[in-house]
């Protein structure tokens, strides 16, 4: 089907034009990825094989170049799936110091970006990014302080997990200031502006508001920081933590980031039992339990998901599962280019790669990208130009130049856009994959067992997609900006080599083209949680998980739980090797 689409698009240009794009598409399939760079790193995580992972990320990622902080985030993480948390520790704070100095525009970023690509500039990391730096650092020094008896050691590495805590609260409430809470969004959404936006929203083939994307707060964050702080004995701010993580999950995070509604009642149950865990809040804690609708202590489903309250003779275990690797992004390549007889600036997709993968690429252009509301078909047919418009064939975008045209002919954009045209590309996710079907974990000692699902609380994956379909238009405008630029000082160049220098000129900044395709890959897809007061003692933990094709992964862990203490078990679970997702 592909192949078709683009030999009917072959059809509609000719001489030049056509050998400019035969061979803009040959060089098309050469593009590569910063995950394909890293390739070799993922498999060895995934092998477990750590220290040839890092030996990888050291041989393929520069300290001191533009990818120098995914260098110390990669390597970060691999110390820490390692069991090096200190030198996991000391590797991420070198990448929350170049990622805090990176925030700062660089004029020289800038000059890079607009004449080769933007994989050339400093890469900064997403907001996500850095609040998962932090929580990656807390895990580092809960993971030392639990391996030291009572004292001052163990106090100190506490205090260090505390300040953790503190800059991910600090990142998280620029943010909302920002961006506004959920509770915000909504009252917002009833306004009568939004209504009517909404409905234009519609016509121009744009049903989902941009606002519904936006990454505000971490439900997933707070509750990890209600469960240090209930550590740390700051009862108060364990409420607060996790009663905003409660409110977060219930506003609206679970349904953005396609999390598991059990995570919300989790959350509030921890709420009730730190409440009865500090006193002075009898009349509160029981309103919530009626209001929540959670199971109560007294209750016969007391044995359910988050269906427990505060026993001191108990101990109490929180399971965190980290789920395999962070999905890659991909280059979608794209041609731009001129209609002088429509005065129609036009940009199509060109898909490549397997059928999965041009099928993709083309569905997201068309979701985020191409001419499909009510409102263009009807423009284009009022005006006539539905007969000849780029936009309604093909799956492509068309917008009128004809009230700028005397601009275009002046900037001699007609020129370097009418002769074939140019390669643009924008990075783009592929279709999210579930590596898991579902997870279980049994717990059992002498005295019994018990065995709970894995919640959903978190996912990196969605995270990533929903930011960069945030961010699509924006990347969009800069590569056309950027690759005009690029063509038009490329022509200036070869200006009196006649049309030979001209397509040379062309096809190479064809091949220099690409898209910033980089992003912190050895963080997990998604996160499960499970939380359990258990009996003081040994226990045997077996964590089962069914991934997406069947295959059956099996963890074992052996914990020591003391009467009134919370132990954090955080572990890794990855998909075979064999059995990964393409």
């Amino acid at each position: 089907m592909f192949r078709r689409l683009i030999k009917h698009y072959f059809a509609l240009v000719s001489g030049a034009r056509l050998a400019v794009l035969v061979i803009f598409y040959s060089i098309l399939a050469g593009c590569s990825t910063y995950g394909d760079s890293v390739q070799e790193v993922l498999d060895e995580v995934r092998r477990e094989n750590y220290a040839a992972a890092d030996d990888t990320a050291q041989a393929v990622l520069s300290p001191s170049g533009s990818d120098r902080l995914l260098y110390f985030l990669e390597r970060g993480m691999i110390a820490h799936l390692d069991g090096r948390y200190q030198e996991s520790n000391s590797l991420l704070e070198q990448a929350y110091r170049i990622s805090e100095s990176l925030y700062r525009s660089d004029l020289r970023d800038w000059l890079a970006v607009a004449m080769t690509h933007p994989g050339n500039a400093s890469y900064r990391g997403q907001l996500y990014e850095r609040v998962y730096l932090h929580y990656i650092k807390m895990l580092n020094y809960l993971m030392l302080a639990q391996q030291q008896n009572r004292g001052s050691q163990q106090e100190q590495l506490l205090d260090s997990a505390r300040v953790e805590n503190r800059r991910i609260q600090i990142l998280l409430d620029e943010n909302v200031f920002i961006t506004g809470d959920y509770s915000q969004a909504a009252s917002a959404q009833e306004k009568l502006f939004s209504k009517i936006a909404k409905v234009f929203r519609q016509l121009n083939g744009d049903p989902v508001d941009p606002d519904e994307l936006i990454f505000r707060d971490q439900a997933f964050a707070h509750y990890v920081m209600g469960a240090l702080y209930e550590q740390y004995g700051e009862l108060d701010n364990a409420r607060i933590s996790y009663q905003r993580s409660a409110t977060l999950y219930e506003d609206g995070y679970t349904k953005q980031y396609g999390l598991d509604t059990a995570m919300t009642v989790q959350a509030w149950s921890d709420v009730v039992r730190v409440m009865q865990k500090a006193g002075g809040y009898e009349e509160q804690w029981r309103q919530l339990v009626k209001s929540k609708s959670l199971p109560s202590a007294e209750s016969d489903n007391s044995s359910a998901t988050g269906a427990y309250h505060y026993q001191p003779e108990k101990a109490e275990l929180l399971i965190l599962q980290h789920v395999d690797l962070s999905p890659q992004r991909k280059v979608l390549n794209m041609h731009l280019m001129i209609n002088s007889d429509s005065r129609q600036l036009v940009v199509r997709p060109i898909p490549v790669g397997s059928r999965q993968e041009q099928r993709e690429q083309a569905a997201w252009f068309y979701l985020l990208y191409a001419d499909k509301g009510l409102y263009n078909v009807v423009r284009d047919f009022s005006d006539g130009s539905i007969l000849n418009s780029e936009g309604v064939l093909f799956n492509s975008r068309a917008t009128t130049l004809q009230p700028v045209w005397s601009l275009v002919e002046d900037t001699g954009l007609d020129y370097v856009l009418g002769n074939g045209g140019v390669r643009i590309a924008v990075p783009y996710y592929p279709i999210p994959y579930a590596p898991l079907q579902a997870a279980e974990v049994n717990v059992s000692s002498e005295k019994g067992a018990i065995t709970r699902p894995m919640i959903k609380a978190d996912s990196v994956a969605m995270l990533g997609l929903l930011q960069q379909a945030l961010e699509a238009q924006a990347e969009l405008n800069s590569a056309m900006a950027r690759e005009v630029l690029r063509n038009k000082v490329m022509q200036e160049a070869v200006k009196d080599m006649g049309a030979l220098g001209a397509l040379g000129g062309k096809l190479l900044a064809a091949s220099t083209t690409n898209a910033d395709t980089r992003s912190w890959l050895s963080l997990p897809h998604h996160i499960r949680v499970q939380r359990l007061q258990l009996e003081p003692g040994g226990h045997t933990v077996v964590l089962n998980s069914r991934s997406a094709d069947g295959q059956n992964i099996r963890q074992e862990y052996t914990v020591d739980l003391k009467a009134g203490e919370l132990e954090i078990l955080t572990l890794r679970t990855f998909l075979p090797l064999t059995g990964k997702p393409d």
